[in-house]
């Protein structure tokens, strides 16, 4: 396989030529496939994202003509259950600023021109600091999958947030590059990481934890790298980019925490979701929930009737309701619905180009090419997501660059893939963990082919800082590459 790649690579052409020809191609190929797009009304989730950004927009109108905001309306439909991060609803707000009737037609358009406009920004800001190779891979996987240019015109976060977070991990990849030379970041790189972190947090929530381990790697590096000022500079500006993340996510947690009377961060879901996936459904509601409803409206309606009869919050409520529907789950029966929640995770990429049609259905040519863009999407997934999970089990030595990004790589996707085991997983969830699909995948080639090709220059020579950041890093890819092995291991013999 390595000598085909090694022939397939040959003939490609410079990565500068390759980046403008795959960006024609992007574009091509969601022109072709916005009409399956075009006509299909808000689904399921996006009702409420369509919903926020309408209040929002109202918002912005009350504002501009100095009348008095409607709170009911921004507690109702932005924070709502506080289910949902406001980051689509408050992107998807312009639209409706200028448009309040916008057609189905136009809300899709104007998202898939936001998430174009969204890549090209990416694709600069990577080629910056991770080089003209990765901003191509980057157009190649995923924005060159049909099912992702299809969700491109969607109101899910899912998609937006992976592309703001591998440009949040190139930032921090550049940063570790200061820290090496002995410098601390500038301010406006402290704001920019702020910034960075507080979109990708409102898109998706469940990045917390991926943007808890970056941060903690960049202070940690800067404390073990630098000395003396430099060190106190690189503090301060952590505690930038601390503040400016705070400041950014305290409308939103003081909003929530007011309207559902206790204390929100960033979202409520935990509690129904794992008692949902986990738990036993028939108990959810300390029995039976309404049949009559969706399987997720169910908890909620009765959290709220329960709430208001005894004067907690909802979400209190529905911690309580979580903790009797778990209360007899076994370890074989969560690992089996984990296993279950991966394969919806990993295996399903293409299942939104069925949800996701106009009411009347699709005509025949609509049906063949539904059929093409699933088709073709699994023949071009397959391959990036093998060589994805098999670089999770190998580390990279190539070079202290490639030891560091395949570092950040790995606890970002360990990190990412917390969610099937707290959450029911679908097609659509894996699109946040796409791009660093591409930059695992891609790493691991490299590195086989510099072994393959000259093995006297698998390793370069390190001195002072750079030797000391290599022994660090050499047991950490380790023990991070065992540790996804043996989660794997664990699950499946839990499972049996």
């Amino acid at each position: 396989m390595t000598g085909l790649v090694d022939r397939v690579t040959a003939r490609l052409p410079r990565p500068e030529v390759a980046l403008v020809w795959l960006i024609a191609a992007h574009v091509v190929l969601k022109v072709l496939i916005f009409p399956l797009a075009m006509h299909a009304p808000a689904y399921n989730d996006e009702q409420q994202y369509y919903d926020g950004a309408r209040a929002l927009s109202n918002l912005v109108r009350d504002v501009f003509a100095f009348h008095s905001p409607d709170g009911a309306e921004l507690r109702h439909n932005v924070v709502a259950s506080g289910w949902f991060m406001p980051g689509m609803a408050i992107l998807m707000a312009p639209l409706f600023v200028v448009c309040p009737d916008a057609a189905d037609w136009a809300c899709r358009g104007y998202l898939g021109l936001a998430n174009l406009l969204l890549l090209l920004w990416a694709v600069r800001s990577v080629r910056k600091r991770l080089g003209p190779g990765y901003a191509a891979l980057l157009v190649a996987f995923p924005a060159l999958l049909p099912s992702w240019i299809f969700m491109s015109f969607t109101a899910y976060g899912d998609p937006p947030s992976g592309i703001v977070l591998i440009v949040l991990v190139a930032h921090v990849v550049d940063m570790l590059r200061r820290f090496r030379a002995g410098e601390p970041p500038a301010l406006k790189e402290a704001l920019q990481l702020g910034l960075l972190a507080t979109a990708v947090l409102y898109l998706r929530s469940s990045t917390s934890i991926v943007l808890a381990v970056l941060g903690g790697i960049t202070l940690l590096a800067a404390l073990v790298l630098l000395k003396g000022v430099q060190r106190w500079r690189a503090l301060g500006a952590a505690g930038l980019a601390g503040v400016v993340f705070l400041v950014l996510l305290a409308p939103w947690s003081i909003a929530a925490s007011d309207t559902l009377g206790t204390r929100v961060v960033t979202t409520t879901t935990v509690p129904i979701s794992l008692a949902n996936t986990f738990g036993d459904r028939e108990q959810v509601c300390f029995g039976r929930c309404d049949p009559d409803s969706f399987l997720w409206f169910r908890p909620l309606r009765y959290a709220r009737e329960v709430g208001r009869a005894t004067g907690e919050s909802e979400v209190d409520v529905e911690k309580q309701m979580s903790d009797y529907a778990l209360r007899d789950v076994t370890t074989e029966h969560y690992a089996r619905q984990t296993w279950w929640n991966i394969g919806s995770y990993f295996f399903v990429p293409a299942n939104f180009v069925r949800y996701l049609t106009p009411p009347e259905g699709r005509s025949t040519l609509g049906k063949v090419s539904e059929g093409v863009v699933f088709g073709a999407t699994y023949v071009y997934y397959v391959p990036w997501f093998l060589l994805m999970l098999v670089s999770m089990l190998f580390v990279q030595r190539r070079s202290l660059e490639a030891q560091i990004l395949d570092t950040l790589t790995k606890l970002s996707l360990l990190t990412l893939f917390v969610q099937p085991f707290v959450h029911v997983a679908g097609s659509r969830y894996w699109t946040t963990a796409g791009p660093l699909f591409m930059v695992a995948a891609a790493g691991f080639v490299r590195e086989h082919q510099v072994r393959r090709r000259d093995r006297e220059k698998e390793r370069e020579h390190l001195s002072g800082t750079d030797a000391t950041l290599g022994r660090w890093l050499r047991p950490i890819q380790v023990a991070l590459a065992g540790f996804f092995g043996l989660v794997l291991v664990v699950l499946g013999v839990l499972a049996v």
